[in-house]
């Protein structure tokens, strides 16, 4: 398996240095994303560790912008929203299996492309995950058996759990906090050891899977 986050590993096994500042900012493992509540349009902070405080500052800001034809959702180094790190883009208008492109805005690289499994998704969500030259690469998955269908249907308040895996290995799991006011994701990504999954990617299709569910 290639490593996804620098391509080949460099000698000694260790991935290739970051590039950009979204490449540094997101080298953990773990991550608390937050919806901003009351506020026009999708909203969310970007937080490192899985009990932020407070006190913690969050690393990254995450705005939709409303009133598009395609999606366009933007990754900034905070709140201020002064430096864009990240930008999700749709390709296509009225795509029920739609495909969003994930750009680093600092190096404009195509870091690779989150696609919605169309009508599959509608029941249990299951998005694809491709690199740059549109290979499949990994898969989100929704988890729980007959839980999904009380989720969807009848107890809405029940958490979302997903996992991402690559050639059939879990390596990320998501879970939705219960019982908050605000939409509040933990992403685990201490499974991959081999450092196979870019971060940037994990990051984007959390978002995007919460953006959908509000669709």
């Amino acid at each position: 398996m290639t490593n996804q986050q620098g391509g080949v590993p460099q000698q000694g096994g260790m991935p290739a240095p970051p590039k950009s500042m979204a490449e540094n900012k997101f080298q953990g493992d773990h991550y608390t994303i937050k919806q901003k509540l009351a506020s026009l349009g999708n909203k969310y902070y970007i937080y490192t560790g899985l009990k932020p405080t407070r006190k913690d500052k969050e690393i990254g800001f995450v705005h939709q912008k409303l009133l598009k034809l395609k999606e366009d959702i933007r990754i900034y180094h905070d709140s201020t929203m002064n430096y864009e790190i990240m930008r999700i883009k749709q390709e296509q208008i009225l795509d029920i299996s739609g495909s969003y492109q994930v750009i680093d805005s600092q190096t404009n690289e195509l870091i690779g492309i989150l696609k919605r499994k169309g009508l599959k998704s509608m029941f249990k969500d299951e998005w694809i995950i491709m690199n740059k030259n549109r290979q499949e690469i990994g898969l989100i998955k929704e988890q729980g058996g007959f839980t999904w269908f009380l989720r969807r249907f009848i107890l809405k308040w029940l958490p979302y759990v997903y996992h991402i895996e690559m050639s059939g290995q879990k390596l990320a799991t998501i879970k939705e906090k219960a019982l908050k006011l605000a939409d509040t994701y933990f992403l685990d990504i201490s499974a991959d050891t081999q450092k196979f999954l870019d971060k940037r990617l994990a990051i984007a299709g959390l978002i995007m899977m919460d953006i959908g569910e509000h669709e």
